[in-house]
C-alpha cells in the first residue's frame, strides 16, 4: 500500500526580512519567497513569479532571522501546511511552507556579519514538533 507524501524543494528569495516571534519555549520566523519561473512563449521570453509563505521554527527560526535578510537567496526543504481559521462566520484558510531545512544561496556575507566560523548554518536542520504550531 502506498503511503501518502508531503515534501517540497524551493528555491527564491526572501521578499522581507522574516518576522521572528518568540513563544515562550519556542520560536517561530515567518517570511515568503519570490520564486521565479522563466520561459518562453511565441519567441518570446516571460518570467512568472510565485510567492510562498514559510515558517521555520526552534534553532531554524534563530538562523532565518540571523543570515537570510530580504533579498537574500535559499533552498527550502519543508512540507506544505493548511491553516484554518474562522472570522465573522466565513471561514479562511491558508497554504504555508512548514521549513525543515534550509540551504543559503549565492554569495557568502561579509566577516562583520558574522561572529565566528561557527557560526555557519548554511546547512542546517531541525526536527519540529507538532504542538509548535501556533494553529
Amino acid at each position: 500500500m502506498a503511503t501518502d507524501l508531503n515534501k517540497i524543494h524551493i528555491l527564491g528569495r526572501l521578499t522581507k526580512d522574516p518576522e521572528l516571534k518568540d513563544l515562550g519555549q519556542s520560536k517561530v520566523a515567518n517570511f515568503s519567497i519570490a520564486n521565479n519561473r522563466t520561459y518562453v512563449q511565441n519567441g518570446e521570453k516571460k518570467t512568472d513569479v510565485s510567492y510562498f509563505d514559510c515558517e521555520a521554527w526552534s534553532g531554524l527560526a534563530d538562523v532565518v532571522k540571523k543570515f537570510a535578510p530580504k533579498g537574500k537567496q535559499v533552498a527550502i526543504e519543508g512540507r506544505l501546511i493548511q491553516q484554518s481559521w474562522e472570522a465573522d462566520g466565513k471561514k479562511f484558510s491558508k497554504i504555508k511552507i512548514r521549513v525543515e531545512n534550509l540551504q543559503l544561496v549565492g554569495s557568502q556575507f561579509s566577516t562583520s556579519d558574522v561572529s565566528s566560523p561557527s557560526d555557519d548554518y548554511s546547512n542546517y536542520q531541525t526536527d519540529i514538533d507538532e504542538e509548535d504550531s501556533v494553529f
